[in-house]
């Protein structure tokens, strides 16, 4: 199947492919990418902005200026242009821009007029080049987000430069460390496509059985690794469900490659993946960490039919080597729900399973950008957002072996906001948190939690415990407050039920940012299960 015909391309778009015999495309140009890109957000007074070109060794182009404006919601505005004076002619471009904003924080409007000569013809484009109208670009600038001590934040499921092929590209990993240090994550999990993973290095048309690009990734991600951003290699591999359909799977750590091509539309109607979920499960090694990717996402129709998309079902998630599950994908969805109510159902039939959260950004750290059809028409969206949502894990440090053990031992989190602490002592004053068993016979277990939001969160509108019965296989709210001011930290204590019932708990958080122009963002946060179990 030719791959222009694949329905749906999350990644920032490849303009220049076209079909074999039908050259017919409605963004084509003969011209390199050229986008500018910044964080959602920043921890810090420092805004980087990125540009970035792409291509330019066909398209070869002239960076003469970048014109950067700033608009803030106390009305101030601010404006700076760099003379680049740059000819570029490589496949990739990147240059960062560090801006430092002492006496304003909140919500930016971001505009970059970029002045370029292509072919002989001198060009300004506003943001990016690929559609007519202006991509509108924000930033919140100075957000106050504070974790809890011993606790870090990452995003789990992100794509970077090694997946690009002929209608998608990422965006490369040092910008993505610029991006993660003004966002204040402590690990990024870079899961590449595996079908994208096997190509030879400047040709995404063959397959190059010894992997260089995998090796690469690996090799980059070890080099912007360090104390303050851990850079875990892995890959988004395509399997086989039970039913024969392709599905994804997420390796963290993984040292050996795992092929996966079924939806990859690189071989016409060969839609069959290498490996199954268990060939995965049961070849790889005690390092490697696998999670269900977007487990129930809905299938659009004609990726159903054209590149054999299916969902996970039961079958699929019994394996009970598989522990973890990425419910939330970058929205707080519908999917999200399918995705949670399978996990609620998991956890009340006895079985012990973790969420985590990430992306599946593809770059986009401020916006979606993406071909909505193939050929025919690019969109915009905001949803996506690397390091927008984020799993947060309780660990000494962010190596690897401690990130890895914290998610497979449930000790974690999901957040596109408010961060929580979450906490059942007995009466010896022993703490159990996110993931922990308690087995006992005694009573007075009492429940802790205690919820910070920030600015950009906004402020806490309700927390919700959750009790699930384990012998019942039911679930319901035991507690459940809606500050009535507007607060940005909230605590409280409960007593458990002094019975002979094996139980869980877990608590919902939902915060609210009320936008200057009176828009509202709902922001959440779900925690991992505490066990107690009576005898």
């Amino acid at each position: 199947m030719d791959p222009s015909l694949l329905p749906l391309v999350a990644l920032y778009p490849e303009i220049h492919y076209r079909f074999k015999y039908f050259h017919f495309s409605t963004y084509f140009k003969k011209e390199p990418e050229i986008l500018i890109d910044l964080p959602y957000k920043t921890l810090s007074k420092n805004v980087p902005v990125f540009i970035l070109i792409k291509d330019a060794d066909k398209y070869p182009v002239r960076l003469h200026a970048v014109k950067f404006s700033f608009d803030f919601e106390n009305g101030t505005h601010f404006a700076k242009t760099y003379l680049v004076k740059k000819d570029i002619d490589k496949k990739f471009y990147c240059r960062s821009f560090h801006f430092e904003f002492d006496d304003v924080s909140g919500i930016a409007n971001v505009e970059a007029q970029i002045q370029v000569t292509i072919n002989g013809v001198q060009l300004e484009y506003v943001n990016d080049n690929f559609n007519k109208e202006i991509t509108e670009l924000k930033v919140f600038i100075d957000d106050n987000e504070e974790m809890f001590d011993g606790f870090l934040q990452g995003d789990l499921h992100y794509h970077s430069q090694f997946t690009s092929d002929q209608v998608e590209f990422g965006a490369p990993l040092t910008m993505t460390r610029d991006c993660s240090e003004s966002l204040g994550l402590n690990f990024v999990g870079v899961t590449d496509h595996s079908y994208d993973l096997d190509d030879e290095v400047d040709n995404y048309l063959k397959r190059d059985v010894d992997t260089p690009l995998f090796h690469k990734m690996r090799s980059v991600c070890a080099d912007l690794t360090d104390e303050d951003i851990n850079f875990i290699a892995g890959e988004e591999i395509t399997v086989r469900n039970s039913k024969g359909r392709n599905v994804h799977m997420l390796a963290l750590n993984n040292k050996d490659f795992f092929y996966g091509e079924g939806d990859s539309a690189e071989k016409w109607l060969d839609r069959h993946s290498t490996n199954s979920i268990d060939n995965v499960i049961r070849t790889a090694d005690e390092n490697t960490l696998l999670i269900a990717a977007h487990p129930l996402n809905k299938v659009p129709l004609l990726e159903y039919f054209l590149i054999k998309r299916g969902v996970w079902d039961n079958a699929d998630l019994s394996n009970e080597k598989l522990k973890l599950l990425q419910i939330l994908n970058g929205e707080f969805d519908e999917n999200f729900q399918a995705g949670k109510n399978k996990w609620v159902e998991m956890l009340l039939s006895g079985r012990k399973m973790f969420i985590v959260a990430g992306n599946d950004a593809h770059g986009n750290f401020n916006l979606f950008r993406q071909i909505k059809f193939p050929m025919f028409k690019l969109t915009k969206e905001n949803k996506q957002i690397f390091g927008r949502c984020r799993t947060v894990v309780k660990a000494e440090s962010n190596s690897t072996e401690n990130v890895l053990a914290a998610l497979n031992n449930g000790l974690s989190y999901i957040t596109n906001g408010p961060h929580v602490n979450f906490i059942i002592t007995d009466k010896n004053e022993t703490e159990y948190t996110f993931g922990d068993e308690i087995i006992t016979k005694e009573g007075d277990l009492k429940l802790f939690f205690n919820i910070k939001s920030s600015n950009h969160s906004g402020h806490i509108k309700s927390v919700l415990i959750f009790r699930g019965n384990l012998q019942s296989s039911g679930e319901k709210v035991i507690y459940t407050n809606s500050p009535k001011n507007d607060i940005f930290e909230f605590e409280d204590t409960i007593d458990i039920p002094e019975d002979k019932i094996s139980c869980y708990f877990r608590i919902e958080i939902n915060s609210v940012y009320h936008a200057p122009n009176g828009d509202l963002s709902n922001n959440y946060a779900m925690s991992n299960p505490i066990w107690i179990y009576r005898y």
